[in-house]
């Protein structure tokens, strides 16, 4: 009896975590009130090539940037009164990252957030949480891009088809739906990745699945000491170990289906590759084009000159994979390798990655007022205004 009573209280809780965890609004239907469909015809390219097939829109090669956006404009749509997208395409390839791209009249700029790959079945998104998607919608539309830091961008495009797009009133078949996209969508990979489980994106998000998983854990651990006596103890604590152990193979195997997806948008890219190709196959060709353009700079320099380098702050990852394309060079990133003026040798390189603060900045223009600007003509002179991915002044702590 205690077992029944433990499976129904088990089921009553998990079910009420399961709702708060997809911000279900208990007062709405089960299906959608309203609904907006739009057949993928009724979109059209704004960047890039393509054309209508039959009721879908077949996206053929991609604009500027190797971008490719698709859009339409809505007539009589009010944001707050659809607040779950719905959305499906055809032959998606791997290496492309899709974001929804809309515009309100309260938020005319346009707003761009990161949705999960979407492979070949429909998908949802819960709009609610983005604070712009609000007021009356002007366009609304889908763009697509090679997948950043992992794809490079000339080789990413792939020819797909927009098959539809729906926009349902609130629902809980929405809701849970979209918490699923949310939990076990295949979502792009970022510098968190290698560390996360799930998605790690800053598009808003649905509750945490670990946060709900340890919830769900607590709850039956606490039905387990409630129902079963002191004399069943041993039968207690060997459910309370099935259910960690349960627990703990749900969220190994999502990350598991995170990690496989993001494997096979990198076997996308090289699986076809020698590993000669693979290793000249790189996504970040600009960074890559500016550490060469200082290698050939630096031609003259010893290998154990010192250098510097120094970007700003919001730079982050590309400022390690411009001085990863540097090596075997004694390369560093500044702030790590000098934090004070006092702590940089004296005949350093000091390299300003894509910023003029060595100009703007009057800590800067004092730190290098004895210092000397490299050129590639070997001529040394204080300032320029030419453009340059980076400015090289070779340290010097007094005249």
């Amino acid at each position: 009896m205690r077992r029944i009573a433990f499976a129904l209280a088990l089921a009553a809780s998990w079910t009420m975590l399961l709702l708060w965890a997809a911000r279900v609004d208990l007062a709405a239907p089960f299906a959608p009130a309203e609904e907006r469909e739009f057949p993928g015809d009724d979109f059209t390219t704004v960047f890039g090539k393509g054309g209508a097939d039959a009721d879908r829109l077949r996206v053929e090669s991609p604009g500027e940037a190797f971008t490719s956006l698709e859009s339409l404009t809505p007539s009589d749509l009010d944001a707050g009164t659809f607040p779950t997208l719905r959305y499906r395409f055809a032959d998606f390839p791997r290496t492309l990252e899709l974001s929804l791209i809309f515009r309100t009249v309260d938020h005319p700029e346009d707003v761009a957030i990161s949705l999960p790959w979407p492979g070949d079945a429909m998908r949802t998104f819960d709009l609610s949480q983005i604070p712009e998607w609000k007021g009356r919608v002007v366009e609304i539309g889908f763009a697509e891009f090679p997948v950043a830091q992992l794809v490079p961008p000339a080789e990413g495009f792939k020819p797909f088809e927009l098959v539809e797009a729906r926009l349902w009133s609130r629902s809980w078949q929405g809701d849970l739906a979209a918490l699923a996209t949310d939990w076990f969508g295949a979502w792009p990979w970022t510098q968190r990745s290698v560390h996360a489980l799930g998605r790690d994106t800053d598009t808003p998000r649905a509750r945490s699945l670990v946060l709900c998983v340890a919830l769900a854990v607590v709850v039956a651990l606490v039905w387990l000491a409630v129902l079963f006596r002191r004399n069943e103890r041993e039968l207690a604590i060997g459910g309370a170990a099935v259910v960690v152990a349960v627990a703990w193979l749900a969220l190994d195997v999502a990350w598991q289906a995170g990690l496989w997806g993001r494997l096979a948008t990198t076997r996308a890219v090289y699986a076809d590759r020698s590993w000669l190709q693979r290793g000249r196959t790189i996504a970040d060709v600009d960074i890559a084009a500016a550490a060469e353009k200082l290698r050939i700079l630096l031609r003259g320099e010893p290998m154990e000159s010192r250098i510097l380098v120094y970007a700003e702050p919001q730079r982050g990852y590309e400022l390690l994979r411009f001085i990863w394309h540097m090596l075997p060079r004694n390369v560093a990133v500044y702030a790590y390798a000098a934090p004070f003026a006092t702590s940089i040798p004296d005949g350093a390189l000091i390299v300003f990655y894509d910023t003029d603060v060595w100009r703007t900045d009057a800590i800067w223009k004092h730190l290098l007022a004895h210092s000397q600007r490299v050129t590639a003509s070997g001529s040394i002179h204080r300032d320029s205004f030419e453009p340059s991915p980076s400015v090289v002044f070779r340290y010097r702590r007094g005249p």
